[in-house]
């Protein structure tokens, strides 16, 4: 009885072993899904944490080297326009005490994050979706979709037909002088008026612009100024008159919906008359073709890119340019000096189409990131329609350019006629010429 009764206690030791063994896997699975299951739910966490920690690291690492080696920077694959570079933080006594060190280092290391460009956007976009207005600086969302500057708005609103007139005789007469010292050293000029989106589309100005309601009544600016130029004879291309002319007549806007300046073929119209005005010109008279463009490109859509949104609308019309009939044989490419604004970008492009194109010397002023004025200069070779090569803007570069020229174009446009620099500045380029 003693035996079996040990047999029996083996037995349930062995059963109690073998049953334990078989609960051990279970265990095990059991302590698997459960480290499992707390993963899972904080991965979230971990995510946001590791994120946080990435733009830590990258906007350390962008601020050690955007100095010394700016192009080691981590940046985003979709820029923002128009944001000016942050300003370096000033590292004095009387800066960090006065709290403006910390408040630039805030500044620049918030920009420098790779994901405060998709930040603006995302903001921006919200805006223009929700209350179909516009977070871009300067930039004004008007009827069916027309974006406008608001500096050309203020410009246009206050217009009330009075015009200093000792003013406007002083210019005058320093475009007559800059057009027979032209003359004399065997060199073309014209003098190009360029139109304002405001002042040729008020229909479609915003409903908060200050003459929003008497737009189209609004009166005329350039009378006196049309006046003045043609009682000293200059030479001139009325611009503006030209797209009111035409208009009515073109199937496709001559200032696209999203751009600030005009199109292809409004600065093709204004080159055309330019070279059709000038005397014996080695250019020749443009002619050019014009048809709906592919895609919106470039001036096209300034302003939508300023606007910085996520789904920017680029689906409106504008046109393309094409050359009308064949290049002519010429001795050699006239030398075009083109100073002016912005706006002389599509009519030069269009000079390229013209039977002799030019080498075109392009002096223009810009806005700096720091909101200045300052005068740049490019170079387009003959046939060129890109912006071309940028070179020095001294005023020795400039007075070589100026010797060398064959035909002289200068460009102001109506919101800031006759009170730019570019008319004395050529005017004093002019007597300095041998």
């Amino acid at each position: 009885m003693s035996d079996l009764a040990e047999i029996d206690k083996r037995v349930g030791q062995l059963e109690g072993e073998a049953a334990a063994s078989l609960r051990a896997p279970a265990r095990a699975e059991g302590v698997i899904a459960f480290f499992k299951s707390l993963t899972l739910a904080r991965l979230p966490i971990f995510g946001c944490a590791g994120f946080i920690a990435f733009l830590f690291l990258a906007n350390l690492w962008n601020f050690a080297v955007e100095r010394d080696w700016p192009k080691l920077r981590i940046r985003s694959a979709w820029p923002l326009y128009g944001v000016a570079k942050p300003k370096p933080a000033p590292w004095t006594l009387d800066a960090f005490l006065s709290g403006e060190t910390q408040k630039a280092v805030s500044a620049n290391l918030g920009r420098m994050s790779p994901v405060f460009p998709i930040s603006v956007r995302a903001k921006n976009q919200f805006v223009f979706s929700l209350f179909g207005g516009s977070a871009a600086p300067g930039v004004v969302v008007g009827r069916n979709g027309q974006l406008y500057e608001q500096f050309y708005i203020e410009e246009f609103c206050a217009r009330d037909g009075a015009f200093d007139s000792s003013r406007v005789s002083a210019w005058s007469s320093t475009l007559r002088e800059i057009q027979e010292v032209a003359r004399s050293r065997g060199k073309s000029f014209v003098y190009l008026i360029s139109p304002s989106k405001a002042a040729r589309y008020p229909e479609d100005l915003p409903k908060s612009a200050p003459c929003a309601s008497r737009a189209t009544a609004m009166p005329e600016k350039l009378a006196p100024y049309r006046a003045a130029l043609d009682e000293a004879h200059v030479r001139y291309v009325d611009g503006p008159a030209l797209i009111a002319s035409e208009k009515p007549k073109q199937p496709i806007p001559l200032f696209p919906r999203g751009g600030t300046h005009w199109n292809s073929v409004g600065g093709a119209l204004a080159m055309r008359e330019a070279t059709r005005a000038l005397p014996n010109s080695p250019i020749g008279v443009l002619e050019f073709t014009s048809a709906p463009a592919s895609e919106t490109l470039g001036t096209d859509r300034d302003l939508l890119d300023l606007m910085n949104l996520l789904w920017p609308d680029t689906h409106y019309p504008t046109a393309a340019i094409g050359r009308a009939g064949e290049k002519s044989e010429c001795a050699r490419p006239p030398r075009l000096l083109a100073l002016g604004g912005s706006f002389l970008h599509k009519a030069l492009a269009a000079a390229t189409l013209a039977p002799c194109p030019p080498q075109i010397d392009y002096w223009f002023y810009m806005r700096t990131e720091d909101n200045t004025i300052e005068l740049g200069h490019y170079r387009r070779a003959p046939g060129d329609a890109s912006n071309g090569e940028r070179l020095p803007a001294t005023s020795e570069e400039l007075d070589e350019n100026l010797a060398g020229a064959d035909v002289i174009l200068l460009e102001e446009n109506e919101s800031s006629i006759a009170t730019t620099k570019q008319v004395h500045h050529l005017a004093e380029a002019l007597r300095r010429l041998p």
